[in-house]
């Protein structure tokens, strides 16, 4: 593979230049005639004119294909970064505009594809996958920003399946994955994690606590879901593990909050558990909401 491609275009471009310099006035000769000193001052003239030329035509070629890899590469560098909604912005009727349009045929087929894999089948919610993800992209601003984790999951869900069936189940989880999703603000997150195992991600505004979002989160349990025209109620126990105070890294962060959950769980009712803090439980006063 050659080290340098322009340059050596550049160099065949000029030569062939040169070439067709020289051959000008001999082919001009052939066709009229052409005095002696005309023909020796046309030489040179003829070749620097061809030269000219051909620069300026490789100059053109050369700045417009920069343009247009260049486009190329920011898209990859966004895709390499996990932004699937890039697509190339090149609109042309050529053999660039086909090429354009394979491309972001492409970039929209992996971007469903991730997609899917990002998102829970039977909720639609992120997944653990997207989480990571999540984390990752906003890091600087979680920690910067204290971030409340709260991890729960549903009272006896156990005893849900075995008493009316897993299907029965799943239309839990979806009435209960839907009732808290209305309710998030528009920087908040819910995870699926796994089961009936759920995560809760949001920022902490000025003034406003994890026991305070622990207590809107169980609010939503209060009323019972409505599952095929039967009201089946539900409870919760929640953990809730804040960031940076309680660890930066995502696993941690989910592993303290996890724990603070089993700590709710030792407690009657809705209630919850702050990580390193002695258990609350929800009291007929809702907070302000964040």
């Amino acid at each position: 593979m050659l080290k340098n491609y322009s340059l050596y275009m550049l160099g065949v471009s000029l030569s062939l230049g040169l070439l067709a310099g020289m051959a000008f006035p001999y082919l001009l000769e052939t066709l009229v005639e052409v005095p002696e000193e005309s023909m020796a001052a046309l030489r040179p003239l003829a070749i620097a004119a061809t030269l000219f030329l051909v620069a300026a035509i490789f100059a053109v070629h050369y700045f417009s294909t920069r343009y247009v890899i260049s486009r190329f590469r920011e898209v990859l560098a966004r895709v390499r970064s996990e932004d699937y909604q890039a697509r190339v912005q090149i609109s042309s009727s050529d053999m660039l505009g086909k090429l354009t349009a394979d491309v972001n045929a492409t970039l929209a087929h992996l971007e469903e594809k991730n997609d899917e894999v990002l998102h829970d089948e039977l909720t639609g919610l992120p997944n653990r996958q997207f989480l990571k993800q999540y984390y990752r992209k906003n890091l600087d601003r979680l920690i910067q920003h204290q971030t409340a984790f709260l991890f729960f999951d549903l009272d006896k869900f156990k005893e849900i399946n075995d008493q009316h069936g897993h299907l029965y189940g799943d239309k839990v989880l979806v009435e209960v994955a839907g009732r808290i999703r209305t309710a998030l603000a528009e920087d908040q997150v819910l995870v699926r994690l796994s089961g009936d195992e759920f995560l809760f991600v949001a920022n902490l505004s000025e003034g406003c606590t994890g026991q305070e979002l622990a207590e809107q989160l169980l609010a939503l349990f209060f009323e019972p879901f409505d599952i095929d025209g039967n009201l089946q109620q539900v409870q919760t126990s929640i953990g809730v593990s804040t960031a940076p105070a309680d660890g930066e890294n995502l696993a941690e962060l989910i592993r303290r909050a996890d724990f603070a959950m089993y700590k709710a769980k030792k407690q009657e009712g809705l209630s919850y558990y702050l990580f390193q803090k002695h258990p609350e439980v929800l009291t007929a006063e809702m907070a302000e909401p964040c």
